[in-house]
């Protein structure tokens, strides 16, 4: 049998150039808006020549995407281990994970790349319809489909009352993260890393009056 032909490696230098490009453009579109960041100040931040610039990128729309299918990454890979969590929620101290899971939620919403990202998507999104759907649907909607379910077993397994899980995640998430989160996406002022988890505890405490099964 002939081996597998292996795909050959990347030219290091030009994954070197396009991660610096992604870098200066995030950058600069967080720091100055879509529309006020041009492909020469982005050569210029990354410390690149225009060429090399658009031998990687076509234009701005390209690194714009790039940089929030990034975000969208990381939104999947939190929301994988989210479902790791909730098999040790089943099997383990029930109050206290819960408290683990809802401070490690608000803590990766209320991250000021995270905010500044979302603000701006919005303010671009009439321009890249697709784009922003696909940060939903991947980013908010994968981790909301997966508190669903983890709900959705935690009340099959006797641990929550029942209720319809896409409610009990929707009311779990605003409880924790919701409010702050509207005066960080509105404001533009981050809160301290101590009023997150504060917010957290007490959205968890609230959840866990309605929907605990040692609550009346």
């Amino acid at each position: 049998m002939s081996a597998v032909s292996q795909p050959p490696a990347e030219d290091p230098r030009v994954v070197r150039s396009r991660s610096a490009a992604v870098a200066a453009a995030r950058t600069l579109f967080l720091e100055n808006g879509y529309v006020g960041t041009t492909m020469d100040d982005i050569a210029a931040l990354a410390g690149i020549s225009k060429r090399t610039l658009y031998n990687n990128y076509p234009d701005k729309a390209a690194l714009f995407t790039q940089m929030v299918t990034d975000v969208i990454v990381y939104a999947e890979e939190f929301a994988h281990g989210l479902s790791a969590e909730f098999a040790d929620l089943r099997a383990g101290d029930f109050p206290d994970g819960l408290h683990g899971l809802g401070r490690r939620l608000a803590l990766a919403i209320l991250r000021p790349e995270i905010i500044a990202l979302r603000r701006l998507l919005i303010g671009e999104a009439r321009s890249f319809p697709e784009l922003a759907a696909g940060y939903f649907d991947r980013a908010p909607g994968r981790v909301m489909e997966v508190l669903a379910s983890g709900f959705q077993q935690l009340s099959s397994a006797g641990r929550l009352k029942s209720a319809d899980p896409e409610r009990v995640a929707e009311q779990f998430a605003y409880l924790v993260v919701g409010a702050p989160l509207d005066r960080a996406m509105l404001h533009g002022a981050m809160p301290t890393e101590d009023h997150v988890i504060a917010c957290a505890r007490d959205g968890v405490e609230t959840f866990l009056a309605r929907y605990g099964t040692d609550h009346p």
